[in-house]
């Protein structure tokens, strides 16, 4: 077992972001989308270190949110794919279900076992992608996305409701920033106060849908002792329960973005943006914050770019 890397937490963080499992003709894929170039650079080299080999692609449509163009990384073949199982099984969490899936298929095929007896895996990888560690609004409405339903043997849709996460078992900074690379905003928020002095609130937040993933994200918020506050919305587009995680106020800014100091790849200028936002305030707390407005800007261009 390949032990404990830096650089393979932050891309199992990245992963679970922006990379998926899947099967198409009965052929496991595994691939990521980004349009940051410098993220898929990123992970193609940490990948080529450990002798895994992705290839990369430029999708001919760009991205329908951002509209700027898209880096397609992708494995099909049997080595290729086990080599990434086997390395990143210890840094994947949210979609493990999906990677133990695919490694159960190599293993039949190593079995010899008839194709005509195996289990649908592409049926079986749509509903782990669509429900594995995801609260599901209404049943019937996945089916209907789905277009099949499996047997009740397979029918594992969460039933837990209680949106309140209480972990701390887990500790892993490099797999946050990962998350955070992917999936995470930086911005401040201007607000009036009644004593006519222009206020700005720095926020670093985290959108996901996925149960585990939030978990792990928590557990390491709370490990390293940074506030954060939790809420749930329901969102009838995707049929899914997410969660916002959001780390608000200076003292706690300042904090996380210490720690996060050299583990972000992407979005490590707004982080060191509003690094140095924050220290300015905790060292005039109550001052009229003239310079807020300069380092709002500059962020908000830096996540347009991103």
């Amino acid at each position: 077992m390949i032990e404990y890397s830096k650089e393979l937490a932050w891309c199992g963080g990245f992963f679970e972001g922006e990379g998926s499992f899947s099967f198409a003709a009965r052929c496991p894929i595994i691939n990521l989308v980004n349009t940051n170039p410098l993220a898929v650079s990123h992970f193609f080299e940490i990948m080529k270190k450990f002798d895994i080999n992705f290839k990369i692609t430029e999708r001919s449509k760009p991205s329908k949110s951002s509209k700027k163009k898209r880096w397609d990384m992708y494995m099909i073949t049997k080595t290729e794919i086990f080599k990434f199982l086997d390395i990143m099984e210890n840094y994947i969490y949210g979609k493990r279900n999906q990677l133990y899936l695919m490694k159960n298929f190599y293993e039949e095929i190593e079995n010899k076992f008839s194709k005509d007896i195996i289990p649908d895996y592409h049926q079986l990888m749509m509903y782990y992608n669509q429900s594995c560690n995801i609260l599901i609004i209404d049943e019937k409405k996945l089916f209907e996305k789905l277009g099949f339903e499996l047997e009740f043997k397979h029918h594992a849709i969460a039933d837990d409701k209680n949106v309140k996460i209480e972990t701390d078992t887990f500790n892993d900074l490099y797999y946050l920033a990962g998350i955070i690379d992917a999936e995470g905003t930086f911005y401040l928020n201007k607000r009036q106060k009644r004593n006519s002095c222009d206020r700005f609130v720095p926020f670093v937040s985290l959108v996901n849908t996925n149960k585990e993933i939030i978990k792990k994200c928590c557990s390491t918020l709370k490990n390293n002792n940074i506030g954060y506050h939790v809420q749930s919305r329901v969102n009838n587009g995707t049929n899914r329960i997410r969660w916002d995680i959001s780390i608000t106020g200076v003292t706690r800014t300042f904090k996380v973005n210490e720690l996060l100091k050299d583990k972000l790849i992407i979005k490590n200028r707004q982080s060191e943006l509003m690094y140095k936002y924050s220290h300015l305030r905790l060292n005039d707390m109550m001052g009229k914050n003239e310079f807020g407005d300069s380092f709002k800007e500059s962020i908000e261009v830096l996540n347009k770019e991103n």
